[in-house]
């Protein structure tokens, strides 16, 4: 039979986590909320197949943002055969809140209690066993980081769920509510939902959600009469709750009276790491940290050493092959353009793996959503969000995978700007075009160049926000409530899965999509449309033709040969071709005439369009007309802003390291400038919001 199971749970509480282990997948995970967007999997037990979902967190069914919507339209819609529920241990009694609701909805589901490591840690533990009596419904604790047995923990819920005839429990304090009152008020609509989800709707109409009194099809009148009866908002939601302390009193149970102090480091912590004065230095002194290492301390070196071993190769083959019966044009076929394009790619390789193995660590300590929190004050006034950090900083990765996650902010024009704006974060296939360019023309200054890379970007990225903050696209000034989650020592599983994934991704296109695009380029750069096979640089193959037609508008820009066009028509395929290209070409010295060419070709390839993988997801977020304006606001962007930085630096007498230092120098206080500025506006819209604490029920009262 096969059946289909839901997680549901509150953001941050470690759902896709769970659905990494129940399906054996590596979704992305991350200690932040909102990684969910959407998640399907399927796997096989008992001859069986389930498909399961992850569905974006959601504190109640009543729905605030587009996020909880997608989930409460789902859980409602009761297309599962069972919903899987995740709590965090650390914070039960919040956590139970949506449990009520999906008894009072009477749907099937269990409750998997997740993180319970960090309980332990500080003395504690769950009384699994009472918690389902309490409740009747099955209950799991586990720590999904740190594995369980899967496997069991699906035979128990696919029993479960085959045996499922309505939820046991009588909720003491529905008598507690005019129930019978709202019958007889809508006694005379036409819903034809049964009387145990009618339960859940006359609660919900009782706290005046307009979703529920339109799926009750209530009149005008109708609702005046419920509205006489009084206002039960926060009754229903203090009755609820004492009736999940009195649970979590009995359950929550002290092992030991010697209890770890999470919530004072982590407290300790934060008035460091986010105080308004230190905040952003700590940040920028972070990243040129994990910059510098990666870039010059460790990741230079392995990339020299793969360099050295690729010649060797190519040297090994060549001579190898002038022995065989091949014609000419297959050796350079087979050795430039194959062999030689792939590996120049493929020897940047432990550079990304070192850039990301530093944002592992920074995603998995809770560091990231602090980072959120600290931008929010600047981003809410360009009219983007601490939110839109999310998405931003997922674009290090990929942009293609980036712009889907903006589909959770609740604003419309947030959601466009976000989409457009995050391919001006670098991602990681231009990592190879800026190493290999930069440790041509720059040798030692390489990591310094990259990084004001990054930081022109951002501050690009600042000011078309702002920009657009001015037209019809302004935002509206929601509130910023974030789940800000614990502190937590990287595991290791998690850093090597992020590791892992990327480096797959990277060496996967590389063995695909480059390797096929640089036969193809190889072949238009080495073959005319007359003459057969020619040599590169003789004017007459088909890409010198074609590219010699719009070289001619990059001139003002420094780089105006057909060599380089061609590199940027490659990269709009995949980034990573760029660099490929440019080797098949002769190398960055043989595509370039000097410093400041190569520096205004890697500042365009920074803001230029992305691939067409990202132009392809863009379209599917925000459509074709804000596609179409993305693209050519990203062209015009590059173009004005690598012409801005070639006068800069020609307007400097002293050479282009200091004009570029100067740029840079220029670039680093203007952003940071800003920032601080904002971080020390008070804004009564932003909230943060502890994971872990115990001290409170709600996400209202929770938040400060």
């Amino acid at each position: 039979m096969n059946r289909t199971f839901a997680l549901v749970g509150n953001p941050n509480v470690g759902k896709t986590s769970v659905f990494n282990r129940l399906t054996h997948s590596s979704e992305r995970v991350g200690n932040w909320h909102g990684v969910t967007v959407d998640k399907v999997a399927k796997v096989t037990k008992h001859n069986s197949e389930i498909e399961i979902v992850d569905l974006p967190g959601i504190y109640s069914l009543t729905a605030y943002s587009m996020e909880e919507t997608v989930s409460r339209d789902e859980i409602l819609s009761k297309g599962y055969d069972l919903i899987i529920y995740i709590c965090e241990a650390n914070n039960l009694a919040r956590n139970l809140y949506l449990a009520l609701q999906l008894i009072e909805l009477d749907v099937p589901f269990v409750i998997v209690v997740n993180m319970m490591d960090e309980l332990f840690a500080k003395g504690m533990n769950i009384d699994a066993k009472l918690l389902s009596d309490r409740l009747k419904v099955p209950v799991t604790c586990l720590s999904a980081k740190n594995g369980f047995d899967a496997d069991r923990l699906m035979i128990e819920v696919t029993e479960y769920a085959e045996q499922f005839t309505s939820n046991k429990l009588k909720l003491p304090y529905i008598q507690k509510l005019p129930i019978w009152q709202m019958r007889e008020i809508i006694s005379n609509t036409q819903n034809k939902s049964s009387d145990n989800e009618l339960l859940y709707y006359f609660i919900k109409a009782l706290e005046g959600d307009d979703y529920s009194l339109n799926k009750l099809s209530v009149s005008q009148n109708q609702r005046k009469s419920i509205t006489a009866l009084g206002n039960y908002k926060e009754q229903i939601a203090a009755l609820r709750y004492e009736f999940i302390d009195k649970i979590t009193e009995e359950v929550v149970v002290t092992e030991n009276t010697k209890k770890f102090k999470f919530s004072t480091i982590n407290n300790k912590l934060d008035k460091l790491l986010l105080n308004k004065y230190l905040a952003l230095p700590i940040f920028l002194l972070i990243m040129s940290g994990i910059f510098g290492i990666t870039f010059g301390l460790v990741g230079k070196y392995c990339t020299q050493i793969l360099t050295i071993g690729k010649d060797y190769l190519i040297e090994l083959l060549n001579g190898v092959l002038k022995g065989t019966a091949l014609l000419p044009w297959m050796n350079s076929l087979l050795l430039y353009g194959i062999i030689d394009g792939a590996c120049s790619v493929l020897v940047f390789l432990p550079q990304i793996v070192t850039l990301f193995f530093f944002l592992a660590l920074l995603e998995d300590s809770g560091y990231i959503s602090r980072v959120a929190f600290m931008t929010d004050g600047i981003f809410r006034k360009i009219g983007l969000s601490g939110r839109a950090v999310f998405t931003i900083l997922t674009g290090l990765g990929c942009s293609a995978s980036a712009v889907t996650t903006a589909r959770g902010l609740e604003d419309d024009n947030t959601r466009k700007k976000a989409v457009m704006l995050t391919p001006f974060i670098s991602c990681s296939a231009r990592l190879p075009v800026y190493v290999a360019i930069s440790a041509a023309f720059f040798v030692e200054r390489s990591a310094l160049i990259i990084f004001g890379l990054y930081l022109l970007g951002i501050s690009i990225l600042v000011l078309i926000a702002a920009i657009f903050q001015k037209t019809k696209l302004r935002s509206g000034d929601g509130p910023f409530i974030m789940e800000m989650p614990q502190y937590r020592f990287p595991t290791y599983e998690r850093v090597a899965q992020i590791i892992l994934s990327n480096a797959k991704n990277f060496v996967v296109k590389v063995g695909t999509v480059i390797l096929c695009f640089n036969v193809i380029i190889w072949v238009l750069c080495n073959f005319s449309f007359t003459n057969g096979f020619v040599e590169i640089g003789e004017g007459l193959s088909i890409m010198e033709k074609i590219s010699g037609i719009i070289a001619p508008i990059f001139k003002p820009l420094g780089f105006g040969s057909w060599k380089a066009v061609t590199a940027l028509m490659s990269g709009l395929i995949a980034k990573e071709a760029v660099i490929s290209t440019i080797v098949n070409l002769g190398g960055a010295q043989s595509v370039f005439f000097d410093q400041l060419s190569a520096l205004c070709f890697m500042v365009f390839t920074l803001l230029y369009v992305p691939c067409v993988a990202t132009i392809a997801s863009t379209y599917r977020e925000i459509g074709i007309k804000w596609t179409v304006f993305s693209i050519v606001m990203q062209l015009i962007v590059a173009y004005l802003t690598a012409l801005a930085v070639r006068i800069v630096v020609l307007a400097f007498k002293n050479g282009i390291f200091y004009g570029l230092i100067a740029l840079a120098f220029c670039i680093a206080v203007v952003v940071s400038f800003t920032m601080v500025l904002s971080i020390m506006t008070k804004n009564k819209r932003r909230v943060r919001c502890f994971s872990g604490c115990n001290n409170c029920n709600d996400i209202q009262n929770c938040c400060k």
